[in-house]
């Protein structure tokens, strides 16, 4: 239950930082014609800011890791609860969802799911 709340905040937590930072920015733009200084405030805070968000973002997945990886050495998936997980050298492979993960709990990215490069586009093409 932890882990599932915890994976949908590490999944909606940069929107959710990036709108409160577009909200700023349009707040700020507002106040930059009726009250300057406070358009200064909003633009200096917005910055100082940046460090605690980034901060915060490393420990919420950090501890979302943690949780995968004792769900993992439990043989259960992180992501669907069930099983059964087959274990590789470095990667966990669900048999009832199919995620894959890390040996240090996140998420793993499958080769073939990554975009290619913007080169071997045009490569192909002659």
């Amino acid at each position: 239950m932890i882990l599932r709340v915890l994976r949908a905040l590490n999944r909606s937590y940069p929107f959710v930082v990036f709108f409160g930072y577009l909200a700023a920015f349009v707040l700020a733009f507002i106040c930059m014609f009726s009250f300057p200084l406070g358009a200064l405030v909003l633009v200096i805070g917005s910055v100082l800011s940046l460090a605690l968000v980034v901060f915060v973002g490393e420990v919420l997945l950090g501890v979302e890791r943690i949780l995968a990886r004792r769900a993992l050495r439990r043989r259960r998936c992180p992501a669907c609860r069930m099983g059964p997980v087959q274990t590789n050298s470095t990667r966990f492979h669900c048999l009832g969802c199919g995620s894959r993960f890390e040996s240090n709990g996140s998420a793993a990215v499958d080769a073939e799911e990554e975009p290619a490069p913007a080169e071997a586009k045009f490569a192909a093409v002659k």
